[in-house]
């Protein structure tokens, strides 16, 4: 039989060519597995369009190990944009996260590992998958996590981003110092006003979702008390009684004051020397800790100068008492350590926007947290919210992983909101430049 010339042998040895080189067409070559590593984090930790664009949340892991050509872009992100001495200023902090971001940034598609784990806070580890790019993103699919917070196998974080802070300016003013009473006084340091990124970079481990990063300025000059008021000072203004101190001695930090009688420790120091005391806010401490500097807060940065103020009772430790070590560069002794320093916010998680001078959010948009501790003694003047005392932010503390833009809580009844006896809270006191405004401020 033939078809228009040709023999149907051949025909169908033709039909059979066809069909090979087709199905060759469609078959594409196996791609190949990639292990990236790094911080591990979900979209719940990012504010505005990227956490809306994932709901639920994903994965996010930041590369700072894996492949050649991955090495090669850290490098070059850290060379280009990280000073060679000295620290990040607020615009160079912005630009180094938008790099991180543009560069180093990937999407995790994992089977067996849910997002929901690392929700509330950052892990480091590798993921193993293959390798996409979609919608101008990259990602890894069908990936595999394997955790490796305890010792990862790849340097985390960078020499670099351990060196040192250093202020960008010194304060021309002298400290002011506060009369506590007939024999006790006060030194509070001047801190210059400056712009700063509050909160924690998205590439940083630790990390926790309520740290989201954003730039502050801060327009005035303020004082703050060179150490954690002690119980000694506290006890001369509100008296023996009012110290619930669980570790006792008159330069340990006076422990778990309540909010209203931290105000009114303030309002006697406001009558006796003039000037307007309060609490500071948690931009005015963070700021401070950081020395000006819009760096990353690696704990390790700081366990030279870490002490341990403010240990639970469950470690059974030796509390140490103020100035056991030499003050940061600018007259600030005790910045690092165990207990947690009450601000004047109440407690929120961190806005993505800008912020000039911050005071916190209102009242009725703070987070409500229920205590499991009871007051030591009944607290007069609480300031309540649905039926509980009130909270407010605590930063700083955390022992040997204490950091600038760590958060934690303080109730206004001085217990610690949910973490029993694993916190210890201490307060620092400001005074503002100038005349004294009246009346003590929450």
């Amino acid at each position: 039989m033939r078809m228009r010339g040709v023999t149907a042998t051949a025909a169908v040895l033709v039909f059979l060519a066809a069909g090979s080189a087709c199905a060759q067409e469609d078959v594409k070559a196996p791609e190949k597995e990639v292990t990236i590593k790094g911080p591990l984090l979900s979209t719940f930790h990012f504010k505005g369009p990227e956490a809306e664009a994932h709901k639920p949340s994903i994965l996010v892991m930041y590369a700072f190990d894996g492949p050649p050509e991955v090495k090669a872009t850290l490098q070059e992100v850290l060379d280009k944009y990280y000073p060679k001495e000295g620290g990040l200023d607020a615009e160079h902090a912005l630009e180094l996260e938008k790099q991180f971001d543009a560069r180093l940034k990937y999407y995790v598609d994992a089977k067996d590992f849910s997002s929901k784990q690392v929700d509330y806070a950052e892990w480091l580890a590798s993921a193993t998958g293959t390798f996409q790019e979609k919608d101008g993103k990259k990602w890894l699919v069908n990936a595999k996590i394997t955790p490796q917070n305890n010792r990862p196998d790849f340097q985390y974080p960078p020499d670099c981003m351990l060196r040192p802070n250093k202020p960008f300016v010194m304060p021309n003013e002298d400290p002011i110092v506060l009369k506590i009473d007939d024999k006790l006084t006060l030194k509070c340091v001047p801190i210059p006003p400056g712009t700063f990124i509050m909160g924690t970079p998205f590439y940083q481990k630790p990390r926790y979702q309520d740290e989201c990063p954003h730039k502050v300025t801060l327009t005035k000059l303020y004082y703050i008390s060179e150490i954690p008021i002690t119980q000694e000072m506290w006890e001369a203004v509100m008296g023996a009684d009012k110290n619930v101190s669980d570790n006792r001695g008159p330069q340990l930090p006076v422990e778990f004051a309540p909010f209203p009688d931290i105000r009114e420790f303030c309002k006697i120091l406001l009558e006796r020397n003039g000037r307007a005391v309060r609490l500071p806010t948690a931009a005015e401490m963070e700021y401070a800790a950081r020395l000006g500097t819009s760096n990353p807060e690696f704990p390790e940065k700081n366990r030279d100068r870490w002490v341990l103020i403010g240990p639970p009772l469950v470690w059974k430790a030796q509390a140490a008492p103020v100035k056991t070590k030499p003050p940061n560069a600018w007259g600030l002794y005790d910045v690092f350590t165990e207990a947690k320093v009450a601000v004047s916010d109440w407690k929120a998680y961190n806005t993505p926007n800008e912020e000039v001078d911050p005071q916190g959010v209102r009242l009725e948009e703070s987070i409500i947290i229920k205590s499991v501790l009871k007051p030591k003694k009944p607290v007069a003047n609480m300031i309540m919210r649905r039926g509980l005392p009130a909270i407010h932010k605590a930063v700083l503390g955390g022992g040997m992983k204490s950091r600038p833009g760590s958060h934690d809580r303080y109730t206004e009844d001085g217990c610690d909101g949910s973490n029993g006896d694993q916190w210890v809270g201490i307060f620092r006191i400001v005074v503002e430049a100038g005349p004294a405004t009246p009346g003590p401020r929450p």
